[in-house]
């Protein structure tokens, strides 16, 4: 039970996370654990279960990013070596289950994954993903936290402060409206280094 948002700007991205937990019987804490990491370049967001989110903090080492890599270069390097890799992790770790006969390999995850200032969507078959909307969502409430950004930010021009308060604020608005998204909530911003 989560709610994670991103936004992807120009040469920029915003992600924000909530800090609920629950259990199946209805238990709810704030989680000490956070749901996005950040290792190295990356920021790595995750919903789902808690372990792949302890697995991905304390035992992932992501592969290093080509620092200059940007568009079509750098979404070959996600879904040929950050996907595999994370992929590995997982399965290694008992949170993904591997292909089996027909059965496509999947995890009891949904990623957000930020690098070079730019957004993917991972979802729990591996598939990777960018919206051509620029906004993304995962987790329990990421349905009303879509929604939000996108009547916030509809035809706005997108800086980072009018973005951070888009995200701040539609991740509150999942927090009315699902019961597995709460407050505080953690804001990440990441630019990309033109070096």
């Amino acid at each position: 039970m989560t709610t994670i948002l991103g936004v992807q700007g120009d040469g920029w991205a915003v992600i924000g996370s909530d800090t609920q937990w629950s259990t199946e019987n209805g238990r709810i804490g704030k989680s000490s654990q956070p749901k996005i990491i950040s290792s190295g370049r990356y920021l790595i967001g995750i919903a789902g279960h808690t372990r792949g989110a302890n697995i991905v903090q304390h035992s992932f080492a992501p592969p290093t990013v080509p620092p200059k890599a940007q568009g079509a270069k750098l979404t070959k390097f996600i879904v040929s070596q950050f996907v595999p890799a994370y992929k590995s992790v997982l399965e290694g770790n008992g949170i993904g289950l591997p292909q089996y006969d027909s059965e496509v390999a999947k995890t009891e995850i949904d990623s957000l994954v930020v690098v070079n200032g730019v957004i993917f969507q991972i979802d729990s078959d591996y598939g990777t993903d960018m919206d051509t909307n620029r906004l993304y969502a995962i987790g329990s409430g990421c349905d009303y936290g879509l929604g939000a950004l996108q009547a916030m930010l509809d035809k706005k021009r997108l800086t980072i402060p009018v973005v951070k308060r888009a995200v701040l604020k539609s991740l509150s608005i999942s927090a009315k409206f699902d019961n597995g998204t709460g407050a505080p909530f953690h804001l990440f911003t990441q630019e990309f280094a033109r070096v």
